[in-house]
């Protein structure tokens, strides 16, 4: 069973691999045929419709050319029969014919002499004949058969089309006129001159041309095939190549690719899987490095808790103040465990609403009551400590978006860190940027400051200073604040002690009197 199931893993990787190479390479040739195949098309009908309007000028103009030069017949018959006194039916016949054989009109059209036989009663072909030239008397033959079919025998004025044996044939019938020397005009009835033209070479020569198109669109996708692969094996590569990569990724390798990628098309991409590679691997590292760090953090206030505990239970504290002692380190870790819990819980909810996982909940609040509620939540503790706060809230009643809960806990953390390295004092200072838009709360303290080695990495997870806790309240508090489209930064004063400052964008004035419409609406 196991090999079997290698062997059809082995398929469906051969399978997926030609899925990947055979759509690109028919997709490129499929276009290069159909648009191969238009063009030819649209050259053979373009070609194909002036070549037959080509023709059909041609030929007619060959047969007008051709009976204009019949005149020539009238004035050399008329010049020769005028030498005979006497100018009977057999005479006119002969020097017609003797007319006819002695001119040549082959740059125009081919001629045809023919009369009605009373005695067969049939059309009688005088001109041209087998001794003459067969072929020619047999074509001349049945043109005439088919025009005497067609219309009989009568003068044709215009010129009309047949067709014999495949071939379109372009005539006209003229009949004889003679004027006697007496000015007699004299018809020869029952002879006709047959003018025609064979547009068979036209058309072969056409035939020809579509077939010379047909030979180059072969070539052409021949060529193209070719062309499709060239073409396509950069891409194939490159898909592979990326596919591959993606692979590695997956199973945790972040290696960047190495070398260039050979499509144009898809360089960008691999360029911009680099980059994700990049910052996989930095969340990676970072995710690893949270995890060592918050276990840590977790496992020193779970191993007090648990030795007090042991104590307690095996009877180590003997007398009452030890084991009040002992609870009062269990209860001071487990508020030190729950802080760093909820702590996390909280950066963990910032993480999942940076990548969209997840939706903070927020509202227009009103900046004054969000100072004055963070100065009552802290105010207990700097009593306890005995420290004081000194309070410079200037901002009027304007307005931010963001969640209430989320913006104290931020406020809260940087006045816990403030509070623990103080000496005497912590100052709160709010005011709005109306140029900028902002709003910028700023908390200062007057102890030691923030050494350099810390303060480059202040923000970041676990880092602590020489009192600090776990190292995740600061971090915290940065990712609130991009949260709430502001920024958050610290530095160290002039006169000594540490100062932070966060911005957060003020809700448009528009929003803000209405918020405040609102409020009057519910005091009256």
């Amino acid at each position: 069973m196991t090999e079997v199931s290698s062997n059809e893993k082995k398929t469906n990787q051969i399978r997926s691999k030609s899925a990947i190479r055979v759509p690109i390479a028919l997709h490129f040739y499929a276009l290069e045929i159909v648009a191969i195949l238009l063009v030819i098309f649209i050259i053979n009908f373009y070609v194909q419709s002036i070549v037959k309007n080509y023709i059909a000028q041609e030929c007619k103009a060959r047969i007008e050319t051709a009976v204009s030069s019949t005149q020539n017949f009238t004035i050399a018959f008329r010049t020769e029969i005028d030498k005979y006194p006497e100018k009977n039916e057999e005479v006119i016949k002969e020097f017609l014919l003797k007319s006819i054989r002695t001119a040549d009109l082959s740059n125009q059209a081919s001629i045809a002499l023919y009369t009605y036989d009373a005695k067969t009663n049939h059309c009688l072909l005088m001109w041209p004949t087998s001794e003459y030239n067969v072929n020619y008397a047999n074509s001349a033959s049945a043109v005439v058969s088919q025009v005497v079919e067609e219309h009989g025998y009568s003068n044709l004025r215009d010129t009309q089309t047949t067709t014999i044996n495949g071939n379109l044939i372009y005539y006209r019938s003229v009949g004889f006129q003679y004027n006697s020397p007496e000015n007699k005009v004299m018809d020869l009835d029952g002879y006709y001159l047959l003018v025609y033209v064979n547009s068979g070479s036209y058309y072969s020569f056409m035939a020809q041309i579509t077939l010379a198109l047909v030979q180059a669109a072969l070539l052409a996708i021949i060529i193209a095939g070719v062309l499709s692969f060239i073409l396509s094996y950069p891409l194939i590569s490159s898909t592979r190549r990326l596919s591959r990569f993606a692979s590695r990724v997956a199973k945790g390798d972040f290696d960047p690719i190495k070398g260039k990628i050979r499509s144009k098309e898809l360089s960008e991409l691999g360029d911009t899987m680099n980059r994700m590679a990049y910052k996989l691997e930095e969340a990676d590292v970072e995710q690893k490095t949270f995890f060592q760090n918050a276990s840590h953090e977790l496992r020193t206030p779970l191993m007090s808790i648990q030795g007090y505990a042991e104590g307690l239970k095996f009877g180590v504290f003997e007398d009452k103040e030890s084991k009040d002692n002992a609870i009062d380190v269990i209860i001071a870790e487990t508020e030190r465990l729950s802080g760093l819990v909820e702590n996390l819980l909280s950066i963990s909810k910032m993480d999942m609403s940076k990548s969209g996982n997840y939706e903070v909940k927020k509202q227009n609040i009103n900046v004054k009551v969000l100072c004055e509620t963070i100065i009552d939540r802290v105010r207990g503790n700097f009593i306890h400590a005995d420290k004081a706060i000194i309070n410079r809230i200037t901002a009027e009643s304007l307005y931010i978006y963001a969640n209430e809960n989320d913006m104290i806990r931020c406020l809260e953390n940087i006045f816990s860190n403030c509070l623990r390295y103080c000496r005497s004092a912590v100052t709160f200072d709010c005011r709005a940027d109306r140029y900028r838009k902002r709003v910028t709360f700023t908390i200062s303290d007057d102890g030691p400051g923030i050494s350099k080695e810390v303060l480059d990495h202040l923000f970041e997870r676990f880092t602590k200073g020489s009192d600090g806790k776990h190292g995740i309240g600061l971090a915290l508090a940065k990712a609130i604040a991009n949260e709430h489209g502001g920024d958050i930064n610290a530095f160290n004063k002039v006169d000594g002690g540490a100062c932070f400052e966060i911005t957060i964008p003020l809700v448009k004035r528009r929003d803000q009197l209405t918020k405040l419409n609102n409020l009057r609406n519910l005091g009256n």
